[in-house]
């Protein structure tokens, strides 16, 4: 997450979606950035909106281009299995996905992990449930989106954006079985649906 009262933008930050990249580039701006996962990085609006109300209240939130990037459902699940086969997370019982295959990653590792694989809309959304973002980036189309970011908040570095925390090759859509695919499908159906009605068009609040 990240909060810029000069350049008046706030970057809410979701899982598997470029945001470490995103953060190297917009990071010097901010008077508030939170990078690491331990300290709220994949905080909510919502949360947010809690945690600093008093900072917010500096800054007109009506002043503020937020954004963020939403993943397709499946990658988004797929992205998560492969990243935490890293040698990183083997000392981690709970995180490390090393030793198991897809069946016990849905069966053991998911229950476990509840807050990493919960619907991602949620992170875009005000208590109300309005959607709270000047601009919801589907991950695919994150180049053109994040071109748009740039012009908004005067940041030109953002359309060569540095890779960063990518995931490992691993486990493809194609490796998954029918019932794997249904299972993520209804799951996600929500964040489906918030992709199709909200991404990559300009709203305002």
């Amino acid at each position: 997450m990240l909060l810029s009262l000069n350049k008046k933008f706030l970057f809410i930050a979701n899982l598997k979606t470029a945001s470490t990249s995103i953060e190297r580039v917009l990071a010097p701006y901010c008077e508030l950035r939170l990078t690491q996962s331990n300290h709220g990085k994949h905080q909510s609006f919502v949360e947010v909106a809690e945690r600093f109300r008093w900072l917010l209240g500096v800054a007109n939130i009506e002043d503020l281009f937020i954004f963020g990037v939403i993943r397709d459902p499946v990658d988004f699940v797929l992205s998560l299995y492969n990243s935490h086969k890293r040698e990183q997370f083997k000392d981690n019982a709970k995180l490390y996905t090393g030793d198991m295959d897809f069946a016990r990653f849905l069966s053991q590792w998911v229950p476990k992990n509840a807050d990493q694989l919960k619907n991602q809309y949620v992170r875009f959304i005000s208590a109300e449930g309005r959607l709270i973002t000047n601009l919801l980036i589907s991950y695919d189309k994150l180049d053109e989106g994040l071109a748009i970011v740039a012009e908004e908040v005067g940041v030109p570095d953002l359309i060569k954006l540095p890779k960063a925390n990518a995931s490992p090759q691993g486990l493809e859509r194609n490796d998954l079985t029918k019932e794997q695919l249904d299972w993520i499908e209804q799951r996600f159906r929500k964040d489906k649906e918030f992709i199709e009605r909200h991404a990559n068009r300009m709203t305002c609040k």
